[in-house]
């Protein structure tokens, strides 16, 4: 095959463009926005076996694990603000309370499930690149030993970011793009906490609004899709029961009965089964894109690809 002059590849030149090799989901060069997109469906479509017992797996315990706080919560069997004397509202702060441990909870438990199969569809992600199918077994054994390290990145990403968020806008938009290729660089390159954030930050130095304008959208898609599936749990499971939650201050029937419940949770594990692996496998095409256009991976991945040396093991630098 001709490799371009220097061992680069020049993106904008359409006959190198068209010579890649397309092994996987991606072809291996620098790639444009669709192909991120479009290759992270890919992925998962190719995969889609291993994927989704991976997904369905941490979406079953996600939606077991939500159903058990919210009927903790029960925060419709008495409301936090009772507006039944309007010129004497009270507040329950026992069911505040119930609302903020449940929602904390719910926040935890989400964050590490989808930690863990975020790192695992890392593995089967960057394994298609090249053209290889990873087995449960070969995703598992590349995790295993990197979990605490995976859920406690994941987890401190997740709080700075929404702290950053929160008491200042600006650095929570930075560290969302700075930190977007934090995760596969830990598990790909095995790296430590900082190492990892360190990593990330200097491959998207440079690309920092491309990269997070892409990390965008993929949440956008994945938002308004998992927006439809809950509302639309949400009207079947009313319909079925004949519940009508009341929220916080709301004119609901009492107390969600455990039917609702349970439909609502399984439209929970439905998105979460198909949300995370796509934004995982975005995330992971990114690093890979990153380190095309930085580091001359796609050199590499085209020699494997073409049969004249393996691929990368571990794409490690």
């Amino acid at each position: 095959m001709v490799q371009p002059p220097y061992g680069g590849f020049p993106p904008a030149n359409p006959y190198y463009r068209a010579m890649a090799p397309k092994p996987g989901c991606i072809p291996l060069r620098p790639l444009d926005v669709s192909e991120v997109l479009g290759g992270a469906v890919t992925a998962i479509r190719r995969n889609l076996k291993t994927v989704l017992s991976l997904s369905a797996v941490a979406g079953a315990v996600q939606a077991v694990l939500s159903l058990i706080l919210q009927r903790y919560a029960d925060l419709h069997g008495q409301q936090v603000l009772d507006q039944s004397d309007p010129a004497n509202p009270v507040v329950h702060w026992n069911q505040l309370g119930k609302l903020v441990g449940s929602a904390f909870g719910l926040s935890l438990v989400g964050s590490t499930i989808a930690a863990v199969l975020t790192g695992m569809v890392v593995v089967v992600v960057t394994e298609d690149v090249v053209g290889r199918t990873a087995s449960l077994e070969l995703v598992w054994s590349k995790v295993r030993s990197r979990v605490w390290r995976l859920i406690a990145l994941s987890l401190a990403i997740g709080l700075l970011e929404a702290l950053g968020l929160v008491l200042f806008l600006a650095p929570g938009i930075r560290l969302w793009g700075i930190w977007a290729v934090a995760v596969p660089a830990l598990i790909i390159e095995n790296q430590g906490l900082g190492a990892a954030l360190r990593r990330s930050q200097n491959l998207v130095r440079g690309t920092f609004w491309r990269v997070w304008g892409i990390r965008a959208l993929g949440f956008g898609i994945v938002s308004v899709a998992g927006g439809v599936v809950s509302i639309a749990g949400g009207i079947l499971a009313a319909a079925v029961t004949g519940d009508q939650p009341a929220g916080l201050l709301g004119n609901g029937n009492g107390s969600l009965s455990w039917p609702y419940l349970v439909i609502a949770a399984l439209g929970a594990g439905v998105v979460a089964t198909f949300a995370a692996p796509f934004q995982a496998s975005v995330d992971s095409l990114l690093y890979v894109d990153l380190r095309m256009r930085k580091e001359q991976l796609a050199v590499d991945l085209q020699q494997a690809a073409a049969g004249v040396r393996q691929p990368p093991p571990g794409y490690s630098r």
